[in-house]
């Protein structure tokens, strides 16, 4: 019995075969790309995919949606998430990199913030016109030669690749962000790392004092301060999250209710399910029986 996988670059390295192994960021290009799970699974990365052409089916949270290239995938760190192909030879590169790697060199510790495109409620799609996608095509293929050459500055090009791609990536969101201004996310400093605390932390810890004691402010503050960004206490915060949770791992049938509480350290079956019943106004195994 297990949660649901959270992969590190190095995992990641092992599952595409790749034999360059580093710790801090990882380039796959289209050769090397083969969608070989659809379990679902996180990673501890943030990772920008560019679709050129073909079909994936994308699960992000709970939501999935067939994509059609050209188009980008955005994903924060910890986003539960599952890809497989539609149809046969996608055509996509795909960037993974770590906050520390890209921050080496920033003055600005919260520059990633900014992009709400990474945000657990954001849209990760992002359709690309003809002529983003030839731009795209650039920034990638340059990716590509930078890691294939094995420059002697190769780390501190690739941030500033990544810096580019980061930039391009905002403006293609935008039409997104203007037809959906309600989605616009905070980016207050604290809001964004009590969602990184939680989407790590939540399987174990269930209580607001836990995230506020490792955030370094009282309970009050945390939750006062959540609820004025985001509408949602904390304690909302974390009871969606273990919702969410919950609902992945109830469309797992190798796995039984008990297992799954057990899993989300609920004290009992009896607990769990009195909790997903107030959040959801359904029984876990109502709600799994929903799905077929």
């Amino acid at each position: 019995m297990k949660a649901i996988t959270t992969y590190n670059i190095s995992k990641l390295s092992n599952i595409f075969a790749l034999t360059d192994r580093r710790d801090d960021f990882l380039f796959i290009g289209e050769e090397n790309y083969t969608p070989s799970t659809e379990e679902p699974f996180r990673t501890d990365t943030y990772a920008i995919a560019f679709l050129k052409q073909g079909q994936l089916s994308v699960t992000a949270g709970l939501n999935t949606g067939v994509v059609t290239g050209p188009s980008l995938l955005t994903f924060g760190p910890y986003i539960i998430r599952s890809i497989h192909k539609v149809e046969n030879n996608p055509r996509l590169d795909l960037i993974f990199f770590k906050e520390s790697f890209f921050l080496e060199n920033q003055s600005d510790i919260f520059y990633l913030l900014k992009y709400s495109f990474f945000d657990n409620e954001d849209s990760h799609i992002i359709p690309l016109s003809p002529e983003q996608l030839k731009r795209f095509s650039a920034i990638y293929d340059l990716l590509r030669a930078t890691m294939h050459e094995g420059h002697p500055h190769r780390d501190n090009i690739v941030r500033s690749y990544l810096n580019i791609l980061l930039c391009e990536t905002d403006l293609a969101a935008a039409p997104l962000k203007e037809a959906n201004p309600g989605n616009t996310s905070s980016t207050h400093p604290l809001l964004a790392n009590f969602k990184t605390l939680l989407t790590k932390e939540v399987l174990q810890q269930h209580s607001v004092r836990f995230y506020a004691s490792r955030l370094n402010v009282t309970p009050k503050y945390l939750s006062e301060l959540i609820k004025e960004q985001t509408g949602r206490t904390a304690g909302e915060w974390i009871d969606q999250t273990l919702v969410l949770e919950a609902k992945v791992l109830l469309q797992r049938k190798d796995l039984t209710i008990a297992q799954i509480s057990d899993l989300l350290h609920f004290s009992d079956q009896s607990v769990f399910g009195k909790f997903f019943k107030v959040n959801t106004g359904m029984s876990p195994l109502n709600y799994r029986n929903s799905l077929t």
